[in-house]
C-alpha cells in the first residue's frame, strides 16, 4: 500500500512511467489499446484521486476501505474496431475470456461502450458503431503465468491479446 501511495504522490514522469508498464498498443488490427487493471495499479488510480486536496484520505484504512470491492480482481480495458463492412448500428453481443495454461474463465462483469462514426448519420438512420471500449474484470488467476485475453464479438473470434506482460 505504501508503494502505491508512493507513486501516486511523485512526479509526472513516475506516474506515467508505472501506467505505461499496464498498458499497450496491440498489434491486431482489430484492437487499438489495451490496459490491464490489478490490484496495485487500482490503488495508485485511486491514490491519484483522493490523496489530496479536500477528498483525501486520512489514513491507510481508508486506503484499504476505497480498495474493498476490487479485491481479488484483474480489470482489463480494450479498445476494440469492428470491421466496417459490418456497417453495426446497434452493439453486438460481446464475450470476453481470460485463457490460462489450463483454464478458461469468462469475465465476471463487462461494460461495453459503444464508438459511432465520427460522420453524421443520414436523416432517419443510426450512426454506425465502428467499435467499442470494452471493461472487463476477472477474478484474479490463482496460477501466474501466460494469460491471454480473448474476444468475441457475435460468436466470432474479434481478438486475442497475450496480458502477460502486462499484469
Amino acid at each position: 500500500m505504501e508503494f502505491a501511495l508512493r507513486v501516486a504522490r511523485g512526479s509526472t514522469a513516475e506516474r506515467v512511467s508505472f501506467h505505461a508498464a499496464y498498458g499497450s498498443a496491440a498489434a491486431d488490427p482489430g484492437i487499438d489499446r489495451v490496459s490491464v487493471i490489478t490490484e496495485l495499479r487500482r490503488m495508485v488510480l485511486l491514490a491519484e484521486i483522493h490523496g489530496t486536496g479536500a477528498g483525501a484520505w486520512r489514513d491507510g484504512r481508508d486506503a484499504a476501505d476505497a480498495l474493498t470491492p476490487y479485491r481479488g480482481r484483474l480489470t482489463v480495458e480494450v479498445r476494440v474496431r469492428f470491421r466496417p463492412e459490418r456497417g453495426c448500428t446497434t452493439l453486438p453481443g460481446v464475450e470476453v475470456h481470460l485463457n490460462g495454461a489450463t483454464t478458461m474463465q469468462p469475465a465476471i462483469e463487462v461494460y461495453v461502450e459503444p464508438i459511432q462514426s465520427p460522420g453524421a448519420a443520414t436523416p432517419g438512420s443510426q450512426p454506425a458503431i465502428v467499435g467499442a471500449v470494452i471493461e472487463a474484470a476477472f477474478a484474479v488467476p490463482a496460477v501466474r503465468g501466460v494469460h491471454t485475453l480473448v474476444i468475441h464479438v457475435d460468436h466470432g473470434a474479434l481478438a486475442a491479446i497475450d496480458l502477460t506482460r502486462m499484469a
